[in-house]
């Protein structure tokens, strides 16, 4: 009885994970433009860093500097300002125009600046070029389907063994 109840949480948390993977992957899906951009600086909160909306400003942050060029760009997720993980900011150019992004992705300060310079791929949303992002998602698609199948197996599993207690109960 504990074991089957172990195998149905445990698949039901895994299947949920999956499904939460399968949201952002389908986020990162609409990015199917590609270019290269130029990682330019790094900051602590990149949400922040994309909703800066049409002003040119530099914002001292402790010791990160926040560099804000004109964009309007929206991020879906960000870093947490409280915490010692960096993300990148990059600029990238599609159809002459030249946009600056902070990353949704985040690493600590040492990883963060040896990434300054590095020229990396950037993925764009074709309809709407401010939106971009470094991942294409592909990651998000494989942890996706790993973990749905990961709670669809412990579930059948979990089910079994109800069955299986059940009919022996019988």
């Amino acid at each position: 009885m504990i074991a089957e109840s172990i195998f149905l949480i445990m698949g039901s948390v895994l299947l949920l994970a999956g499904i939460i993977f399968i949201i952002c992957w389908r986020r990162l899906a609409r990015y199917s433009g590609e270019t290269t951009g130029v990682i330019i600086d790094i900051t602590r909160q990149g949400a922040q860093y994309n909703n800066q909306a049409e002003r040119e400003t530099t914002v001292s942050q402790g010791d990160d500097k926040l560099h804000v060029q004109k964009n309007i760009n929206t991020g879906y997720c960000g870093s947490n300002s409280n915490s010692n993980m960096y993300a990148p900011v990059f600029q990238y150019t599609v159809d002459g125009k030249t946009y600056t992004r902070a990353s949704g992705l985040a690493y600590n300060k040492g990883i963060a600046q040896k990434k300054l310079g590095k020229t990396v791929p950037v993925y764009y949303n074709v309809n709407n070029p401010q939106k971009a992002s470094l991942s294409n998602g592909k990651g998000y698609k494989m942890l996706a389907f790993g973990l749905s199948i990961g709670g669809i197996l412990f579930c059948i599993i979990g089910f079994a063994l109800a069955i299986a207690d059940h009919m022996y109960l019988i």
